[in-house]
């Protein structure tokens, strides 16, 4: 059992939660030089890591089943009204 984090109902026993995303934010991420390992028999191989850009989640709610299914339709629609 859980407690919904968006309208605060408690849940029956046995149903499930879903995560769902409040907030992201944009990031960057370093190159880093030398950070995978893979190994070729005994030989192990170093490679770099070129980083990059994208988004993080900076806040996530746990939720039942109905609050989930709404918040995914309203991102949806931002996602629409942005051109994504």
């Amino acid at each position: 059992m859980y407690r919904c984090q968006l309208c605060n109902r408690v849940s029956r026993p046995g149903e499930r939660a879903t995560k769902v995303v409040m907030e992201r934010r944009p990031t960057e991420y370093p190159s880093r030089g030398k950070a995978q390992r893979a190994r070729s028999g005994r030989r192990a191989k170093s490679h770099d890591d070129p980083g990059g850009a994208g988004y993080e989640i900076a806040r996530e709610a746990i939720a039942c089943a109905a609050c989930a299914e709404e918040q995914l339709a309203k991102e949806a629609a931002q996602a629409d009204a942005l051109g994504i």
